[in-house]
């Protein structure tokens, strides 16, 4: 499994809120209909006021990640209503490959689907 990892700091709540409601409703919306998908997350840094976040996708292989990309394989997609959004953002993603992993995230499609 590969995670597609990418950071940004939002700022207020607020901002925070608007973002992941963005991210629910598009983002990880638009990502889902991805040829090996697997599931996406926002996480909040603890203890952070300025609110650091990370938003990791996970994919099945490096092709699959590749598909959401536009640009450089390494460059970070952030539409312009979002960049006025947050305060500020990484201009490039980062790959992990899973080397060991158990539940959530362990590569496996938990999607209703899978009957």
């Amino acid at each position: 499994m590969i995670i597609r990892s990418w950071r940004a700091v939002a700022g207020s709540d607020e901002v925070l809120a608007a973002y992941a409601r963005h991210l629910e409703t598009t983002t990880f919306v638009e990502m889902a209909q991805l040829p090996g998908h697997l599931g996406a997350t926002l996480a909040r840094k603890v203890r952070s006021e300025s609110n650091e976040l990370v938003v990791m996708s996970f994919w099945a292989d490096m092709a699959s990640a590749g598909h959401f990309g536009k640009g450089d394989f390494d460059d970070a997609v952030v539409k312009p209503s979002t960049q006025k959004l947050l305060r500020s953002f990484e201009l490039k993603v980062e790959y992990f490959e899973t080397v060991v992993s158990t539940g959530l995230v362990s590569g496996q499609d938990l999607s209703a689907d899978n009957d």
